[in-house]
């Protein structure tokens, strides 16, 4: 079986040196870079050793090394040139760490974007040769999300094993929750604002009525003032008359 060795460059060093190891390892021959005590030198080992080193770095580093005998030293003269990145990795890796924990989710920020910042540290901290497993992912998911959906988080607790949970999984449950809610935050605006759409239209029909009322009432009260006025005209008519 033949593997393509990764090629080696300023920033995955550390993810190189694991690959070129399990190929190393595949092939028999990494007691040619770590020496196991009472074996003899092989020769051989040493050579296939060397010639995949050369194939996994870039071409610029070649004459670098060219002039070392053994794929020992070539190994060490790499890990020589890198120790400073490693270092430079070490206190990135702190870094992310420390927005790791410090992360929480705001008050009206999305699941969708608090999950993506999780997403993306670990993803970062991949790329520099740290994992972060599921199980650390869903801990700190579960226990920093805002209070609008901590009610679904008792639940998964209690009813989930967390140490098994995919953290795309607990985001999935934590999503569905939070589109219920807010399918269910729509309902009771939408039945509040009928109710007020409505109660409205009942105020405005009272005051159209008492508004007719009392026109009617004072058109009334004009004609009955009229009529007692003519009839004492009329009245005092009939008196002079008879005088």
């Amino acid at each position: 079986m033949s593997f393509q060795c990764p090629v080696l460059n300023s920033t995955n060093y550390t993810i190189w040196a694991i690959k070129i190891r399990s190929i190393f390892n595949v092939h028999g021959i990494w007691e040619a870079i770590k020496p196991k005590e009472g074996i003899e030198f092989d020769e051989k080992k040493d050579n296939t050793a060397i010639a995949l080193l050369f194939q996994a770095i870039p071409e610029n580093m070649v004459l670098q090394i060219a002039n070392f005998t053994s794929a020992k030293e070539i190994w060490d003269a790499l890990k020589v040139r890198h120790v400073g990145v490693d270092r430079v990795k070490e206190a990135r890796l702190e870094t992310l760490e420390l927005d790791f924990e410090s992360l929480k989710m705001g008050v009206d920020e999305s699941l969708d974007v608090y999950a993506g910042k999780i997403s993306e540290i670990a993803s970062q901290a991949s790329n520099l040769g740290h994992t972060m497993n599921d199980k650390k992912l869903v801990r700190k998911l579960l226990s920093s999300v805002s209070e609008k959906i901590i009610q679904i988080v008792a639940a998964i607790e209690q009813f989930v094993d967390l140490g098994a949970m995919p953290f795309q999984g607990a985001v999935g449950r934590l999503k569905a929750f939070e589109e219920r809610t807010k399918k269910k935050n729509k309902e009771v605006d939408m039945h509040d604002r009928l109710l007020f759409t409505k109660e409205d239209g009942k105020e405005r029909v009272k005051e159209q009525k008492c508004e007719h009322c009392g026109h009617e009432s004072s058109r009334q009260g004009n004609k009955e003032g009229g009529r007692g006025k003519y009839g004492k005209t009329w009245k005092n008519k009939q008196g002079n008359q008879a005088q």
